[in-house]
């Protein structure tokens, strides 16, 4: 949780996928106040799928970020559109124009493809995650991190000292981000 699937039609390098990914954890990470462990990132190559209808017409070339997330009033419809709009943006920055010279030449084969094949045609929202768990630990409802924080911090903290680095990292990013601090 939350879930962010980004089926693409156009190819994506490694390096792209990457950069997407934690582009995309950072931002929803700092928009939304939560710890970056709980933010997936899947890459789903659709180009050799079925083709995608929409409206009955066929759209061959298609791209789009769907999220899943957790229900929750803290979150308006305004607060969603203007992180998709960063979405968009993130997509455009590392996806739209290449990587290289800035002007969509310099990843191999990248610099052929163009105009609506590189779009992200859409971003989607379903809130439909009621709750997780992952670990044993019971993820917080939306707005509830900081409470979540406090109390769990010693079974964090726990998984921390044995050595998992994936709580280590948690941990971290708790004691540096001021807003996921538990008061």
């Amino acid at each position: 949780m939350p879930l962010y699937d980004i089926e693409h039609t156009l190819p994506l390098t490694p390096n792209q996928q990457s950069r997407l990914a934690v582009s995309l954890t950072h931002l929803h990470s700092t928009t939304f106040h939560v710890p970056s462990y709980f933010i997936n990132v899947r890459f789903w190559d659709v180009s050799t799928q079925p083709i995608t209808f929409r409206g009955g017409v066929r759209r061959d070339q298609y791209n789009r970020a769907i999220l899943r997330t957790r229900q929750g009033g803290l979150r308006s419809v305004e607060d969603y559109n203007r992180h998709f709009k960063r979405v968009v943006e993130v997509w455009n920055e590392i996806v739209e124009l290449g990587e290289g010279d800035g002007e969509g030449h310099g990843e191999k084969g990248m610099d052929k493809v163009g105009g609506k094949a590189r779009e992200l045609r859409a971003v989607w929202v379903m809130g439909a995650l009621t709750t997780a768990i992952e670990d044993g630990i019971a993820r917080p409802a939306v707005g509830e991190e900081r409470e979540w924080v406090r109390a769990n911090i010693k079974q964090l903290k726990r998984k921390a000292d044995e050595g998992d680095e994936d709580y280590q990292e948690v941990i971290r990013e708790i004691e540096e981000r001021e807003n996921l601090q538990a008061v």
